[in-house]
C-alpha cells in the first residue's frame, strides 16, 4: 500500500504542474515577443509549446516565452517590450 501511495503522491506532482501552467499564460499565435532574454533553447526538446512554456513555468524570472518554428529556437523573456507579428511563432504572457 505504502508503494502504490507513493507512486500516486509522484503522478500528481507532475500531472498537476502541467495542467496549471496551461492556465496562467495568455496565449498569442503569430506573435513573437522581444524584450530581455534568459535563455534561448534550441534543442528538440523545446520545440512545442508545452515544452517551452515549461521551461517558462520552471524559471521564476520567466514573465513570457515565444516558440519561432522557423528557428527551432524557444526563447524565454525577463521581460517583455515589443510584439512583433510572425506566422512561424507562439508566444505566451504569464498572467
Amino acid at each position: 500500500m505504502k508503494k502504490l501511495t507513493s507512486i500516486i503522491v509522484f503522478t500528481a506532482m507532475f500531472a498537476l504542474p502541467a495542467f496549471a501552467a496551461d492556465m496562467n499564460f495568455t496565449p498569442k499565435a503569430d506573435i513573437s515577443l522581444s524584450g530581455k532574454i534568459a535563455t534561448v533553447k534550441t534543442s528538440k526538446k523545446f520545440r512545442t509549446v508545452e515544452s517551452c512554456q515549461a521551461l517558462c513555468t520552471s524559471r521564476s524570472s520567466c514573465v513570457a516565452f515565444t516558440l519561432d518554428a522557423s528557428k527551432g529556437s524557444c526563447t524565454i523573456l525577463k521581460t517583455v517590450t515589443k510584439e512583433t507579428e510572425n506566422t512561424d511563432a507562439v508566444s505566451g504572457l504569464k498572467n
